[in-house]
């Protein structure tokens, strides 16, 4: 895989590990002045891709880029059409409650509020429903209240690549996309999550 493909501090990392591994996740993160958290995703990403591997209880080590037997390009390049999953959406008026069941149900980490013309008005993720709980005991309450609004839930279109998309989820650090119609519409016709990117890569990459 071509490290020009990669994000820069993905990049960084491998560099680190070229001159140095094994190394921890948590003395990369401070080699980066960056949390832990913050670069989860990419050691995990760069883990499954096969550049880094992850040794128990030492670290991560850089292993090689020209492992991959496939091409790469073309992989990331690859559009999220194939890999949609469908969105799990509530309305305005869907309570507190109602929206906690139906998160767990459907065992999801984000809902879609939309209004009565169906249009996407709001995301809901689980960690908004969890701060809620503590805030607020009244589940009657409607949801939506804890929301993100539109205009500041990123989408993205079924044409958006793989790696823009990923790229998207580790900038904003959000667990999914809505996936709408075309650019700058609110019909949602499903979602892409960082653990449908993850599954594709490894039934991709992996024999």
């Amino acid at each position: 895989m071509a490290v020009t493909q990669l994000t820069q501090r993905q990049n960084k990392i491998i560099q680190l590990l070229k001159a140095e591994s094994p190394m921890t996740g948590e003395t990369l993160a401070t080699k980066l002045n960056i949390s832990l958290a913050t670069i989860r995703a990419d050691l995990r990403l760069l883990t499954t891709i096969g550049i880094l591997d992850a040794r128990p209880k030492v670290g991560y080590a850089y292993q090689g880029e020209n492992l991959l037997q496939m091409d790469s390009q073309k992989f990331f390049q690859t559009t999220i059409a194939a890999i949609l999953l469908p969105p799990t959406e509530i309305k305005l008026t869907t309570s507190m409650e109602e929206a906690v069941t139906k998160l767990f149900l459907a065992d999801v980490g984000s809902l879609y509020v939309l209004d009565d013309d169906g249009a996407l008005v709001g995301l809901i993720s689980r960690k908004d429903l969890l701060r809620a709980s503590f805030t607020n005991r009244d589940t009657t309450l409607p949801a939506s209240i804890v929301m993100t609004r539109m205009p500041n839930v990123i989408t993205v279109t079924a044409d958006t690549s793989i790696i823009a998309a990923s790229k998207l989820l580790l900038k904003h650090n959000v667990d999914s996309l809505p996936v709408v119609q075309n650019a700058g519409d609110t019909h949602v016709i499903g979602k892409i999550t960082k653990n449908r990117i993850f599954k594709y890569l490894i039934e991709t990459l992996v024999p």
